[in-house]
């Protein structure tokens, strides 16, 4: 399951990093857009994946994971493929709005199965396969994307569509359905009184065993709700590391071509290097991570953020491909740490029966952080250079990576059998 899941992020993650490196280019080059509305214009996207990632994960623990990955994933390649006929800023505006609303959906549910199916210690492991595959499609999408362009966008946003709809072919005919039966309503015992037989179910467990630890939300369970308030606590944290560490995708392209005259090829050429990092590392540091505390984890990679953007604002023309190089292997570092450990630091967090929702609360939270970050640093960069922008991104940095040392400390008091030590 986690293989079919792997493949399809694969060939959508390649149809997005097309396009996806460049739009803020495109619109502020080629649509005459200012810094400040291009940011808004992927700031809408990210707002309205709040709601969308909430509504995906709630889904998938009602209906299942498969529908809501299929339609998410198909959906989405209509509105990509529908940009090629965008002319003005506003036409983006809506599909980048419209892609919030439905995109984002298929995250939770995504994540979801894989806690099913996978066992705890082995999840950062799993989520990091998942990286590997997402960063495989973003080691030649940027380089092939940057070529294609000169071709014309609309040539790049058709290719890519039809990459993205390959994703929902393959989840229709190789995608199970995960969804434990714990989280299904039960047809034929309405008053639920008698407890759903789990056994055989992939990811579920037995909730008639008070010690198990699987499903949080057990009324036995003692640490229920220390690990409600670690979660809760965590989904600020998440916020605002989103919104800053999103930067380099969507500002640092922006910077790079026109305070650093960095040409456009080349930007792509370094995006590549993101994704050639993550295939050759990301499963062996996943691995490593498995048996160490999650928010500690979380708090070096976000300081590995700060250490790699921090830089950027002492750059020249002259060194800005070897700086941008640095910078971006640095951030790279920092992204294989943080995106599967938060993962599957939801997953540990989370009853059997909430998994969707949980990441779709916590995908919210972090699409709500780049709805703020960066329209906000669009405007600054209009106002100014843009040195002293990288200079509080990673001051900022260094104070969430703080917060997630304590929130170690609360972690540190889970029972033994579900610590993340």
């Amino acid at each position: 399951m986690v293989l079919v899941l792997a493949c399809g992020d694969l060939v959508a993650s390649f149809g997005f990093s097309l396009f996806f490196p460049f739009l803020t280019i495109y619109l502020v080059q080629t649509l005459g857009a200012s810094a400040a509305q291009a940011g808004l214009v992927v700031a809408a996207y990210s707002v309205f994946s709040v709601g969308s990632g909430i509504a995906g994960g709630w889904l998938a623990d009602r209906i299942g994971r498969r529908p809501v990955l299929i339609g998410s994933i198909s959906c989405t390649a209509v509105l990509v493929l529908s940009m090629a006929m965008a002319t003005e800023v506003w036409h983006v505006a809506l599909v980048m709005l419209l892609l919030g609303c439905i995109d984002p959906a298929f995250v939770p549910a995504a994540r979801a199965a894989v806690a099913d199916t996978v066992e705890e210690p082995r999840r950062p492991r799993a989520f990091g396969l998942l990286s590997v595959a997402n960063a495989i499609g973003w080691i030649a999408g940027p380089v092939i994307g940057a070529g294609l362009s000169s071709f014309g966008y609309p040539l790049l946003f058709g290719v890519s569509g039809v990459l993205v709809g390959t994703y929902s072919v393959i989840a229709f005919r190789w995608l199970p359905e995960t969804r434990p039966r714990a989280a299904r309503p039960m047809r034929d015992d309405p008053d639920g009184s008698r407890p759903p037989d789990l056994r055989g179910t992939p990811g579920a467990s037995d909730p008639s065993d008070p010690s198990d630890p699987a499903d949080p939300s057990a009324p036995s369970d003692p640490a229920r709700g220390l690990r409600l308030r670690i979660f809760l606590a965590m989904l600020p944290l998440l916020a605002v590391t989103n919104g800053l560490t999103f930067l380099w995708v969507t500002t640092l392209p922006i910077y790079a071509a026109v305070s650093l005259e960095l040409p456009t090829p080349v930007w792509g050429l370094l995006f590549g290097l993101n994704g050639l990092l993550i295939v050759l590392f990301q499963l062996r540091i996943a691995t490593a991570c498995e048996r160490r505390s999650k928010p500690r984890v979380m708090a070096a990679a976000v300081c590995l953020y700060a250490v790699g953007l921090a830089p950027v604002a002492l750059l020249s023309p002259s060194t800005a491909v070897v700086g941008l190089a640095v910078s971006i292997a640095l951030v790279t570092v920092g992204e294989m740490l943080l995106m599967p450990i938060v993962a599957a630091f939801v997953s540990d967090l989370s009853p059997v029966s909430r998994r969707g929702t949980y990441q779709g609360i916590a995908l919210a939270a972090g699409s709500l952080g780049a709805g703020f970050g960066p329209p906000i640093a669009g405007y600054i960069l209009d106002q100014s250079h843009g040195q002293g922008l990288w200079l509080a991104v990673a001051a900022i940095l260094a104070v969430v990576a703080l917060g997630f040392v304590v929130l170690a400390r609360w972690t540190d008091r889970l029972p033994a059998a579900d610590a993340t030590t």
